[in-house]
């Protein structure tokens, strides 16, 4: 759960989304690591998926759902109760 909640906090710190190296370099996964935990986001509705036009070909951008939100809530307010530091901002 803590990876999930870091690849979503990282996720909302940019209103536009991030495309899958950023999350990974950020958030210090292997790419086999990070499709993992995105197919998981994606399936929960934590995560969308948007098709962006590159500079080449349509990008996969990964933004932050209203789901994804609540869970990071949830998630920062279970951390409190157990006394340990807030990893959400």
């Amino acid at each position: 759960m803590d990876i999930m909640a870091t690849i979503l906090n990282e996720a909302r710190s940019t209103p536009e989304g991030l495309r899958k190296t950023r999350i990974m370099y950020r958030c210090n996964l292997s790419f086999r690591q990070l499709k993992i935990y995105l197919k998981l986001l994606v399936d929960k509705g934590f995560l969308r998926v948007v098709l962006t036009k590159g500079s080449k070909e349509e990008v996969e951008i990964y933004q932050i759902t209203e789901e994804g939100l609540s869970f990071l809530e949830v998630y920062g307010n279970l951390r409190d109760r157990l006394g340990e530091k807030r990893l959400t901002r």
